[in-house]
């Protein structure tokens, strides 16, 4: 840059001149005029010329379809932004680079890791323009001793009344984390469209978890975790809190089947959820989120996500009228789920295919799903935290942080895209350590 003292006395001396005129500038203005401008001038020599980047959004379209990470990078610079369209063939780009990677058996191009940088920026940006619907909500946490809490931690197991009936007080309790003391519960009917939430496309989506990644495809792998982003950047955005803050917990996709039960863990088939909040079943659960991947009405009946809050005097008031007159039909069935709903306010959401509910997991957000009549409800249950991870971890790690765009395309290949054997051990590892280092291979190297 020419140097601000000559120009200031460069605009002086003109400005001196043409306020005062002929005459007014002596023989020492003009020899420092002089100098100044050739200074100036010097100095704009020397300087290299800049070559304008010169490019439209077709261009960067091309770009994107080339995995050419670089002119995308510079484009992005240059304020011309990645549309939908743009932002999917990028993302196609990246799923070819992968299964070409795989089929030659060589590494991934870091290339894939920036690029992938620019989607999730892109989707975010997307989201940000698409519908929302928030309800703020006042935090709570359990009004009990730790010993009283304990002896009534998992009775809500067998008896949802016993969960609904906590004593409750006003706060975010955010065990061992860095949460936002306000609470609410968000939904977005098009969190993703209909092309990314496709089981043509994406048939794995279905059944998709991390622990068994042997035979899925790298596009459904690669799709997977581009919603789970999404859902992490937008608790970010929606809560204030800085992105490396808040890493999955857990993250899978679940089937509800009607007439079936669940069988063993989260992830197994069933028609319902009982009442329940996300904190008391682990304590590490600091935001929650379900993605749909159908619709209720097309692909299944019931299966209403339903929020259930202490009701006002007029909603209990009004509930106990009707259960007086179901009670006089005979309707007994019905009769019983009034008494278990008594005093409780009930908000259903009912489910579209790319629609999601994310909240804070805390007590103020109780929670339940209804049974479902007929047909198969597909979704994403996906849980973070803001508990940091200890240092030693990293360092106990054969790789710790990746220092490289290199280093981080790397972790995408051995964490997430290398289809190998695993016993329960390895898989378990490799998963613990994804979720670890999830912030360091979503993100670029300037946000570690």
């Amino acid at each position: 840059e020419p140097c601000d003292h000559d120009m200031e006395t460069v605009l002086l001396t003109l400005e001196k001149r043409l306020k005062e005129g002929p005459g007014s500038i002596s023989l020492m203005d003009v020899e420092e005029f002089q100098i100044s401008s050739d200074r100036i001038l010097e100095a704009l020599r020397a300087e290299p010329a800049k070559q304008e980047t010169v490019g439209s959004p077709g261009d960067l379209n091309k770009a994107a379809m080339k995995l050419d990470a670089a002119t995308v990078s510079a484009f992005l610079e240059a304020g011309i932004e990645m549309d939908e369209s743009t932002t999917n063939a990028a993302f196609w780009a990246v799923v070819n680079a992968v299964d070409r990677a795989e089929e030659s058996d060589q590494p991934l191009s870091a290339d894939v890791a920036r690029m992938l940088h620019h989607i999730f920026d892109a989707d975010m940006r997307h989201l940000l323009t698409r519908e929302k619907l928030t309800t703020n909500v006042t935090c709570m946490q359990p009004d009990l001793t730790d010993a009283e809490e304990k002896a009534r931690s998992m009775n809500y197991i067998f008896d949802d009344s016993a969960h609904k009936d906590l004593p409750l007080k006003e706060g975010r309790r955010c065990e061992g984390g860095m949460c936002c003391e306000a609470c609410s519960r968000n939904i977005f009917p098009t969190f993703a469209s209909s092309a990314e939430t496709n089981f043509g496309t994406f048939p794995e989506l279905a059944s998709l978890t991390f622990n068994n990644l042997k035979r899925v495809s790298n596009r459904s792998i690669l799709q997977f975790v581009r919603l789970v982003e999404r859902v992490r950047r937008t608790i970010a955005h929606e809560y204030g809190l800085p992105l490396k803050t808040i890493l999955p917990l857990q993250a899978y996709s679940r089937k509800y089947v009607a007439g079936t039960t669940q069988q063993g863990g989260g992830g197994g088939e069933g028609d319902f959820v009982t009442l329940h909040t996300d904190e008391a079943t682990h304590s590490g659960y600091h935001y929650s989120c379900v993605l749909y991947f159908n619709s209720q009405g097309e692909d299944f009946e019931g299966g209403d996500f339903v929020f259930n809050d202490p009701a006002d005097d007029a909603t209990a008031s009004s509930a106990t009228e009707e259960e007086e007159e179901e009670e006089a039909s005979g309707d007994y069935d019905a009769l019983v789920e009034k008494i278990r709903h008594a005093g409780r306010k009930l908000t259903p959401f009912h489910p579209k295919r790319g629609s999601a509910v994310i909240f804070s997991s805390g007590w103020e957000n109780m929670h339940e799903v209804d049974k479902i009549t007929s047909g198969t409800r597909y979704t994403v249950p996906c849980f973070f935290t803001t508990c940091p991870v200890p240092e030693a971890a990293y360092e106990q790690m054969v790789v710790g942080k990746p220092k490289t765009d290199e280093d981080i395309a790397d972790d995408w290949l051995h964490l997430l895209l290398a289809h190998r054997d695993e016993t329960p051990l390895e898989s378990t590892g490799r998963v613990k350590e994804l979720l670890m280092k999830w912030h360091y291979m979503c993100s670029p190297l300037h946000m570690h």
